[in-house]
């Protein structure tokens, strides 16, 4: 194994080449710049995200930029992978390995002595053993070295790495493109035209971002192109390398194959001593078949064939591979939530169309699936802001969606993805609001029902076109 030509071959920019084009694409996600914001900050920055969402061209995208906006010496950025055979054919195989062949023979500098900042991308972290002992070392010497790293899960990253690098790393996370992210690569990529800038709701400021949607809302001609936009979205997902070709079927194949059959098999099996890994996809099928429902570990389990600790592992390894999400129930009362039924979904909606072959939808599909897309877009707002999500049902069997649970105050979510609203289809999230306003974990001081197409405020009710939800 040469690494030091096998480093040479993989940084083309060495040799004053430009990046090859296809890895940059020709749009950035808005995780570009938050990576841009944090780039000299001292922590280790790491880039979380399921298989195919874009970290790899986030990667090189960054890198391009210190290329050509920061003017960074070319030779003092280095990217490699680990899953690079070339570089890691053995478990014996360290990272200490590579860059010492890096500082010492293309550098020429000593770690501990250098010059001025170098910038070290690691895509894939998660399949080099022992990789965050190393950056341990590294981050508590001071070395002048800004760590890039990217893992296709959280188990990946923090999988016997909790305690280590605790204060020493920073997260971010990559997920599938929400639709406003869908809607503006579309006009990249489809159309050709400028972004359509849809307002951020901002949750501290509802009856103020409910007025800023108005405007767009009575557009006619930009609310008939959101709508065919949409349509696409709610049938193909939002994983970007769909622009390649947009054709349904090749696309359905691949999710399949490489996102989901890869991802099961190669991501989760490398962290984990599995022994029946084909329950894995098996399960996926079922909740794709079941999505947005609720569950019991215990019957899931029986419906497997297998031990309900085992069924909660495996329902486990699917949420922190960004697969699944699944939602407990919301209670005031611990006990209450551990022992409840659990609400399952798949992530992404072009998965689980893949999953089960359709091509085209009905309106009660596209109804579950808009209530999943909501669950979606709240699982990636609490992930960046550490909030808790939860759904609702009480002992009479009513139900709100989603429960999101800011700490500051409990905001309940419903959808309706209808335009035919009846005042007794709300009676569960109004009353919901009144009994929460001096709640003891929170106040709860409006609600948001998701409609197709209705846009109006009823007390502290704002009914919100799933187009225009953009958070």
């Amino acid at each position: 194994m040469d690494i030091k030509q096998s480093l040479i071959t993989n940084n083309v920019w060495w040799k004053n080449q430009k990046i090859n084009p296809q890895f940059l694409l020709g749009r950035k996600r808005e995780e570009f710049n938050s990576i841009i914001q944090k780039i000299d900050e001292k922590r280790i920055l790491s880039i979380i995200g399921p298989r195919r969402v874009g970290k790899s061209t986030l990667i090189y995208q960054t890198i391009n930029y210190l290329i050509e906006d920061k003017k960074v010496d070319k030779k003092r950025i280095l990217l490699f992978s680990g899953d690079d055979p070339s570089l890691f054919f053995n478990e014996d195989d360290k990272i200490s390995d590579v860059l010492e062949v890096y500082f010492n023979e293309i550098l020429e500098e000593s770690i501990s002595n250098l010059s001025s900042k170098v910038y070290i991308f690691i895509d894939e972290i998660h399949f080099i053993k022992n990789w965050q002992n190393y950056l341990k070392v590294c981050f508590d010497r001071k070395y002048n070295i800004k760590f890039i790293i990217t893992g296709s899960s959280s188990l990946h990253l923090f999988k016997d790495s909790n305690e280590s690098l605790l204060g020493r790393i920073e997260n971010m996370y990559v997920l599938p493109l929400t639709f406003n992210q869908f809607l503006n690569f579309y006009m990249t990529y489809v159309t050709k035209q400028n972004d359509i800038n849809l307002p951020k709701f901002n949750l501290d400021k509802p009856e103020e971002s409910f007025k800023n949607l108005e405007t767009i809302y009575y557009d006619e001609e930009m609310k008939i192109k959101i709508y065919k936009i949409l349509n696409e979205y709610i049938l193909v997902g939002g994983y970007p390398e769909y622009f390649e070709d947009r054709d349904i079927e090749i696309w359905q194949r691949r999710l399949a194959d490489d996102i989901i059959t890869r991802g099961i098999y190669k991501d989760i099996l490398t962290m984990y001593n599995i022994k029946s890994p084909e329950i894995l996809e098996k399960l996926m099928y079922y909740i794709a078949d079941n999505n947005s429902q609720t569950f019991s570990y215990s019957s899931m389990a029986g419906n497997f064939g297998v031990d309900t600790v085992t069924l909660m592992s495996y329902v486990g390894y699917l949420k922190q591979a960004f697969l699944i999400n699944v939602l407990e129930n919301y209670s005031t009362n611990i006990g209450k939530i551990i022992r409840s039924n659990k609400k399952i979904s798949i992530l992404d909606n072009g998965i689980q169309n893949s999953l089960l072959k359709r091509t085209e939808l009905t309106n009660n599909d596209t109804g579950h699936i808009i209530e999943a897309m909501v669950d979606f877009d709240i699982r990636l707002i609490s992930e960046k802001e550490n909030y808790n999500e939860y759904y609702y049902r009480n002992s009479n069997k009513e139900e709100i969606d989603i429960i999101l649970d800011r700490k500051i105050d409990i905001i309940p979510i419903e959808v309706k993805y209808t335009n035919q609203i009846e005042n007794s289809d709300t009676n569960t999230i109004k009353n919901f609001i009144d009994k929460n306003k001096e709640n003891k974990l929170g106040k709860t001081k409006f609600g948001i029902i998701i409609t197709k197409d209705i846009y109006k405020k009823e007390e502290n009710l704002y009914y919100i076109p799933y187009w225009l939800f953009n958070l």
